[in-house]
């Protein structure tokens, strides 16, 4: 996978826009490793962005053993604790891909986005522009769909979990509706340079995702 951003991050690669970005002096921005893997995402919308990601390539989180999704859900379960320990409200996301032509961000590594905002207006938007269905495990995107729908994943600060199989999705969609939502004009992760945002998420987050918070064990 070595035209893979993430796969060449996770091997100490320099042919990533992490490494690109924030050189030799910042060399890993993983808060917790395991088979999940997490750490905060350039291009912040808000301080404390984060991103979940499996060890492993593969393009949607749906298509995920079941012991896999289930030790996901307990690692989501576990950021949104400390996420809203620190910042208060956060929704997650996903855009899964398993279908050519589906968009995406430029990186088809699956990724689960955590985002430390309230997200107002959000779903709404979602509801009106998208045929989707409330979910209540992440194990129900698969069950709920074809095996070859790519699809959006939105969890609301409320709790309430949607999915909305999705036939192709501009560039960054979802980034940029939750940028909107907070009034922030920059992102475009792959427009960004060093962020006093990821570097404070670095330099103090990691103390909350200590070996008692956050269990991502085999």
């Amino acid at each position: 996978m070595s035209e893979c951003d993430f796969c060449d991050e996770f091997s100490s690669g320099q042919q990533n826009a992490y490494a690109r970005v924030y050189g030799p002096h910042a060399a890993t921005r993983v808060l917790v490793d395991g088979p999940f893997r997490l750490l905060p995402t350039l291009g912040q919308v808000a301080e404390g962005h984060l991103l979940i990601i499996p060890a492993k390539h593969l393009c949607s989180l749906a298509d995920l053993a079941d012991e896999q999704t289930q030790q996901l859900e307990r690692l989501c379960r576990q950021v949104k604790s400390v996420l809203r320990r620190a910042y208060g409200a956060c929704v997650f996301f996903e855009h899964g891909i398993r279908s050519a032509g589906s968009g995406g961000c430029g990186i088809d590594h699956a990724h689960m986005h955590a985002v430390p905002v309230t997200a107002d207006g959000v779903l709404n938007i979602l509801t009106e522009q998208f045929n989707g269905r409330t979910i209540g495990s992440l194990g129900d995107i698969k069950r709920n769909l074809r095996h070859d729908s790519s699809y959006l994943f939105f969890e609301h600060i409320s709790g309430q979990r949607y999915v909305f199989p999705v036939e192709n999705l501009p560039s960054q969609y979802m980034r940029k509706l939750l940028a909107d939502s907070v009034g922030k004009a920059d992102w475009d992760w792959k427009k960004c340079g060093p962020e006093p945002e990821l570097i404070s998420t670095l330099q103090w987050l990691p103390r909350l995702f200590s070996a008692p918070a956050i269990a991502n064990k085999e």
